[in-house]
């Protein structure tokens, strides 16, 4: 029988007491209420009538040689007589100890002749009592550090934020705390088990079964950490450790405690940071590009110049319709058309002021569509879907011309042989409007649409495409203070949706008009021209003198200053803004010093703010972008002397 009684020291020293005893040991277990639920052979000899269903109890075989000192306490030795003349001057010396469901009675056997053998279990039923008393107070003291303990871990895994859920050895969530429910936005685990398990990896692409972190932890034994997951409709992004308990022989599956952390925040603020990164690089790129164009801009300005200027100067001396008169017109028109492209490219570059006014895109819209039905969308069916009544905006209607024509041809490019061009216009909330651009074309990949929008990147043939349309349409778009987007699917089409501020009530529309022009009449007998670029400066003079006027030369601010210290006084200067040295934004205030009434002509290729500011600030100065010709001077000169 199994007696289960103290702890292991005193179990120990039981045994050793039983083997060790030269006389019978009697034990005998109890129930709560004294009830013999067994007893070993010592009693049995005892009491040969006893049996185990009975249902006497101890005090019926046994009674207290000391009556009057009551019922023997747990744990204390006491000395027992047999009662009903069994085995006369008998006595039993024991112990009662507590023992899973009741008590044990220990004692020996002492005939009235074994006074040694009383000694000896006097002495070790007072040692055992010792120690099953001091078991008892271990057992206490380890059973409150040990509730301790758990009341400590109860009070972490329901208040911490950390997420954590227990899956069983078939993979069934057993147990989550209130952050894994609360992160997983659900109130049952049969949902939270399922929104676990049906996570999508880093890149988006849902995870199989047999490469879930728990399900491989369980089967591996191997931990996995640092695992990155998605879960839900948002996805609620999780950073998630998988913890298989060890099993004593090793076997395989395991129960697997998964610990979690809701980085949803953190990781859009990553994906922040790129987007912002990349706008950067996307910005500092046009920057360069800028000023690659600014410079550019400014000697083809000057060529362009040199064509148009001698070109226009002898094209008055020949008679119309003949063979030299047409060859000097084409050359005027293909040096007007390259004035116009490097004006684009600064306005791409944003290094070129744009003349806003008031703006309805349904119109602008409609004149550029009427003008590409009959060319480039011949075989295209357009369809119109303008809102009435659309607010209007402040705006460049070169540029937007610009800009949706080549949204249009890049959609009728994209449409091989047929397709629909949709335009769409629409009032937003707020004080925006929206167009949209979109086709039934081939579509962009992922790849070629991230960077659809860099300069000089295209997918067309060589000679078929720049690579500027979008970039430029871009640009156009944040120069009227707008927003861009591009969406596109292989096969569906591409829709570019651009988004505008509408005109504010009451705003004043500035033009290049508004800079201020020259101040003082008179008549034009002598110009200064100030040039750095010899092809410039020739060509200038030969317009000056075939239109009349006498030309007096300077190749820098500093002499053009020179020339006036030492009594020059023309009636016209015509100074170009970007040379070395002075320059023009230096050498015009101390032109201004000296003569204040001769009217100035600020040539420059880059009509940009400092152009602007620097006009502003000096009465009778006119801005003449370049390239200019014999016609554009003429005008000048005109005004000058009717004044």
């Amino acid at each position: 029988m199994s007696w289960e009684i103290g702890d292991s020291e005193a179990a120990r020293l039981m045994t050793d007491f039983l083997a060790g005893s030269a006389i019978g040991v009697v034990m005998v277990r109890l129930a709560p209420d004294g009830g013999i639920v067994d007893a070993n052979d010592a009693f049995r000899n005892l009491f040969p009538a006893w049996r185990k269903d009975d249902g006497r109890r101890l005090q019926d075989y046994l009674e207290r040689c000391d009556p009057e000192a009551g019922p023997a306490p747990p744990s204390a030795p006491a000395t027992y007589r047999l009662r009903g003349n069994v085995a006369p001057g008998t006595r039993i010396r024991g112990i009662h100890l507590p023992a899973v469901g009741g008590f044990v009675l220990i004692g020996e056997c002492l005939h009235p002749t074994s006074s040694d053998a009383l000694d000896k279990v006097s002495a070790t039923t007072n040692e055992l009592a010792r120690l099953n008393r001091e078991g008892q107070r271990k057992y206490r003291e380890s059973k409150r550090a040990q509730d301790k303990l758990e009341q400590r871990y109860k009070l972490l895994v329901e208040t911490t934020g950390q997420g954590m859920v227990w899956f069983d050895d078939e993979g069934r969530l057993l147990e989550a705390n209130p952050a894994a429910m609360r992160i997983l936005g659900q109130v049952d685990l049969s949902c939270a088990q399922e929104f676990l398990m049906k996570a999508i990896g880093e890149d988006g692409t849902p995870l199989a079964r047999e490469s879930h972190p728990v399900i491989d932890a369980q089967r591996s034994g191997q931990a996995r950490l640092g695992v990155l997951m998605g879960v839900g409709d948002g996805p609620t992004w999780i950073l998630l450790d998988a913890l298989p308990e060890a099993n004593p022989d090793g076997a395989s599956p395991r129960i697997v405690c998964a610990t979690f952390s809701d980085i949803t925040g953190k990781k859009l603020a990553e994906e922040e940071k790129l987007r912002l990164q990349a706008q950067l690089q996307q910005s500092q790129k046009m920057e360069s590009l800028g000023l690659l164009a600014g410079g550019v801009a400014h000697d083809m300005n000057n060529v362009l110049g040199a064509i148009l200027g001698l070109a226009s100067a002898h094209l008055v001396d020949q008679p119309p319709g003949s063979p030299l008169r047409r060859s000097l017109e084409t050359i005027c028109k293909a040096a007007e058309r390259g004035g116009e492209m490097v004006r684009r490219l600064l306005s791409f570059a944003r290094q070129s002021p744009v003349a806003f006014s008031e703006l309805n895109l349904n119109e602008l819209l409609k004149d550029e569509i009427s003008l590409l039905e009959r060319t480039t969308l011949a075989a295209i069916t357009v369809r119109l879907d303008m809102e009435d009544n659309l607010r209007p905006v402040l705006g460049d209607a070169g540029a937007l011309n610009r800009a949706i024509m080549n949204l249009c041809v890049n959609a009728a490019d994209a449409m091989v042989g047929s397709g629909v061009l949709t335009l769409r216009t629409r009032n937003l909330d707020g004080d925006w409007i929206e167009v949209a651009v979109e086709d039934t074309g081939t579509g962009m990949s992922g790849d070629v649409l991230a960077r659809a929008m860099d300069p000089f990147f295209t997918t067309k043939a060589v000679g078929k495409g720049t690579g500027l349309g979008l970039s430029m349409a871009h640009s156009t778009v944040s120069d009227h203070h707008g927003q861009m987007e591009i969406e596109s699917t292989p096969g569906q089409g591409t829709r570019v949706t651009m988004r505008f501020p509408t005109c504010p009530k009451g705003a004043r529309v500035a033009t290049l008009d508004s800079v201020p022009g020259a101040a003082n009449a008179g008549v034009v007998r002598q110009v200064l021209l100030v040039d750095d670029d010899d092809l410039v400066r020739t060509a200038l003079r030969t317009i000056v003198m075939s239109l009349g006027y006498r030309a007096h030369l300077a190749v820098s601010g500093e002499e053009a200053l020179a020339s006036l210290e030492g009594g020059l006084a023309p009636d016209l200067v015509i100074l170009d803004m970007n040379m070395p040295g002075l320059g023009g934004a230096g050498t015009l205030p101390r032109i201004r010093e000296l003569n204040p009434t001769v009217p100035i002509l600020l040539a420059t290729g880059r009509v940009d703010q400092v152009a602007l500011d620097l006009a502003a600030a000096h009465a009778g100065v006119t801005l003449l972008p370049k390239p200019f010709g014999a016609k554009e001077l003429r005008q000048h000169f005109e005004s000058i002397e009717s004044q």
